[in-house]
């Protein structure tokens, strides 16, 4: 039975992106004459003073993808543990027990439609399942989430939550962004001081509401997301973290995807100097960086 209602892309779109990631990198280390770094580090490219630069393209960045072990070590990410371990250690058996729920529930929906099947009760379908390690790692991370989100009302602990996770702590200097809204490749740089502040300053936690597929389990708090008020009116997601489980080799993995126009609006209120045709710098890069 196939059950993978994919959220993450494929293979072949993700190889894609990652090869025009590094295209772009390349590009703005021409154009500032500096030096790609290879590797799964989060500085990219290193400019002249030595500085080092996490450049970005796309509608959605992947911030970082870490496996427990990773989120372990962590100085303030870790904080983000209790979420991968909501989930088994065991794949097969998380895998069996979601088949399970998931086979019930499309039966239902034959037998009854997608309309009656919408009102199907979570604690309904609990009675008929049994005891089931897909729902109950559903429950865990909710409360899980709520612990996270409550933690990251902390003002110095979010900005620090940011920091280790856009910068690695004190690994990089610069957020660059290559602007999708142009045909031609115009990079804007931001200093690592300015972006801590503004996300801090203008972001707040929360948790996702609960789905509607009628074919899932549908639970709140299955991410946690940052978010801001546009135009001090509309609620948007700048930030959604959430663990992955759609294939073995990602199992319990943490995901951190943050949408790049959110960012550009709350960035792009800095002043700015624009440098050549390609190159833009903001607010404290105007006077750090230089060419």
């Amino acid at each position: 039975m196939n059950i993978n209602r994919r959220r993450a892309p494929s293979k072949v779109i993700s190889s894609k992106k990652k090869i025009q990631g590094h295209k772009n990198e390349a590009i703005f280390s021409n154009l500032i004459n500096g030096q790609v770094f290879k590797g799964t580090k989060k500085g990219d490219v290193k400019d002249k003073n030595e500085s080092l630069h996490s450049v970005k393209s796309g509608k959605k960045w992947q911030i970082f993808l870490y496996s427990c072990n990773r989120i372990s070590q962590c100085l303030h990410l870790k904080i983000l543990k209790n979420c991968q371990e909501s989930f088994p250690e065991n794949y097969k058996a998380y895998l069996i027990d979601r088949e399970k729920c998931i086979s019930f529930k499309e039966n239902y929906i034959k037998k009854n439609g997608r309309k009656i099947a919408k009102t199907l009760s979570n604690e309904e379908v609990s009675k008929n399942i049994g005891k089931n390690l897909y729902v109950n790692s559903k429950y865990l991370l909710r409360e899980n989430t709520k612990k996270v989100s409550e933690i990251l009302k902390d003002k110095k602990i979010l900005k620090s939550f940011y920091n280790e996770a856009l910068f690695n702590n004190d690994e990089v200097n610069y957020l660059t962004i290559k602007d999708n809204a142009n045909v031609k490749d115009i990079f804007k740089i931001f200093d690592k001081d300015d972006v801590l502040n503004i996300l801090t300053e203008n972001t707040f936690p929360s948790i996702s509401n609960a789905g509607h597929v009628p074919e899932d389990f549908n639970v709140e708090g299955q991410k946690v997301l940052l978010c801001y008020r546009k135009d001090s009116k509309k609620l948007k997601n700048i930030v959604e973290i959430e663990v992955r489980n759609e294939s073995e080799s990602k199992y319990r993995s943490i995901r951190f995807n943050m949408y790049s126009k959110d960012a550009l609006f709350l960035f792009e209120g800095l002043s700015k100097l624009q440098l050549n045709d390609n190159l833009l710098v903001y607010g404290k890069a105007i006077t750090k960086f230089s060419l």
